[in-house]
């Protein structure tokens, strides 16, 4: 290939008419992935550009060699990559005056590169040009034994680090996409974390890009926003989330060794459990709904906790004071059930977490929240008194509770995943 290189102009793609398509097909490479890749590509864009300028689908410039006439882009679809919601990835055919392929450049991490064999040779088997597809991410190579350069990267990908994107959200269809929540966010992460898997780097699984769906760009770049909520609704109604986070007070957020009372008893000052306010905006940020269900009386709470910033991260309060009872009381709980707009066949999606095997453990225990346990303080008993008492998990600190979480709600992703590990 000539290295002579013409310089790069205003983008000019055209839409492709029928008999572009029909080339795109007929020219359409054929992509080898691992044994065992979960995510394959459902639908192709296609533009055709006669001139070097930016590539219509994504943020990378398109150049032409002195040899090359015209270039066709392929825009390929992917709902799932193993780290995130949706995924596209490119790859440039270009062509000479007769349309014979002279050469192929193909998207890999964010990045464009010319794919080529290590002969310099173009990437053709029994005449089609081929490419390999990494495990889970999809970034191309020319050969399988490229793909051994980052191997230990990819297979941390796509076990410790399955569903760390989230929805991603590109700036092209970020408007189109409209509002997304951080407990969906949170639904896609386990939805992914459910699919984890060690990839294995035989790639024996083709894929011959010409007979998946095939579009122009256009209709494509139309057609994604509608997908991506089509998939988010989904993810909504079927992926198992914690439905809420009920929290104590003393000993849970507040060190009550540090409580300073006035002189009608109220709290008038305490300080945190270390930890424990970065816990709270953690869980917040990722959208868990909280619920403070706690002994005490109300103006302390919103003394200390305020204070604090905690206050404003509860969506439901229920104080014993207000309540006209104390855990271990029912009522405390589903009084926090209600005021979240739960029922008592939520209660197993419910987490409570709390300092007193008596009250926090087993009142929730009686009507089947997942109770917690955290065994910071040594001011009440930590034998349970009865098997009613005994928590179905136990945290030290309060830095603990946001990864517990996550591993609650990836047990329950891989049961609904997988039936036979519930």
């Amino acid at each position: 290939m000539s290295s002579t290189v013409r310089a790069a102009a205003a983008p000019v793609a055209t839409l492709p008419s029928t008999a572009g398509l029909a080339l795109a097909r007929r020219l359409a490479p054929v992509l080898l992935f691992s044994d065992n890749e979960p995510f394959l590509p459902s639908r192709v864009g296609i533009s055709i550009l006669d001139a070097p300028g930016r590539s219509p689908s994504s943020q990378l410039d398109i150049t032409f060699e002195s040899n090359v006439e015209r270039v066709i882009e392929y825009a390929i679809w992917w709902d799932w990559d193993v780290q995130h919601l949706y995924e596209l990835e490119h790859i440039w055919l270009k062509l000479d005056g007769a349309d014979r392929i002279v050469g192929v450049d193909a998207s890999a991490h964010g990045g464009k590169f010319a794919m080529s064999g290590p002969d310099g040779a173009l990437p053709l088997v029994d005449g089609r040009i081929t490419l390999v597809s990494t495990p889970g991410k999809h970034a191309f190579t020319a050969t399988a034994a490229e793909q051994d350069k980052t191997r230990e990267l990819t297979e941390i990908c796509c076990v410790e680090l399955a569903g760390r994107g989230g929805l991603l959200i590109n700036d092209m269809f970020r408007d189109a996409i409209g509002p997304v929540s951080a407990a969906d966010h949170r639904a896609v992460k386990r939805y992914l974390q459910a699919r984890a898997f060690s990839p294995v780097f035989r790639f024996g699984q083709s894929l011959d890009l010409g007979k998946v769906e095939m579009m122009s760009w256009d209709e494509l770049a139309a057609w994604i926003p509608g997908r991506v909520r089509d998939i988010l609704a989904e993810i909504r109604a079927e992926q198992p989330l914690l439905k809420a986070v009920f929290l104590d007070s003393g000993d849970t957020l507040v060190d009550e060794g540090t409580e300073i009372f006035d002189d009608e008893g109220y709290v008038i000052k305490a300080n945190l459990i270390p930890g424990a306010l970065e816990m709270v905006e953690a869980l917040a940020a990722e959208g868990y709904r909280l619920a403070l269900v706690a002994d005490g009386r109300v103006r302390s709470f919103e003394t200390i906790l305020g204070g604090h910033g905690i206050h404003p991260h509860f969506e439901v309060k229920v104080i014993s004071e207000a309540e006209g009872c104390q855990k271990p009381d029912r009522r405390m709980f589903e009084a926090a059930l209600k005021g979240m707009g739960l029922g008592p066949d939520d209660a197993g999606s419910v987490v409570m977490v709390g300092n007193h095997l008596e009250r926090d453990i087993g009142g929730a225990n009686q009507l089947g929240i997942i109770s917690i346990w955290q065994s910071w303080s040594h001011r009440r008993s930590r034998i349970p008194a009865h098997a009613g008492e005994v928590p179905r998990y136990t945290i030290r600190t309060p830095g603990e509770l946001p990864g517990l979480l996550a591993e609650i709600e990836r047990q329950m992703a891989r049961a609904r995943h997988n039936p036979a590990l519930a």
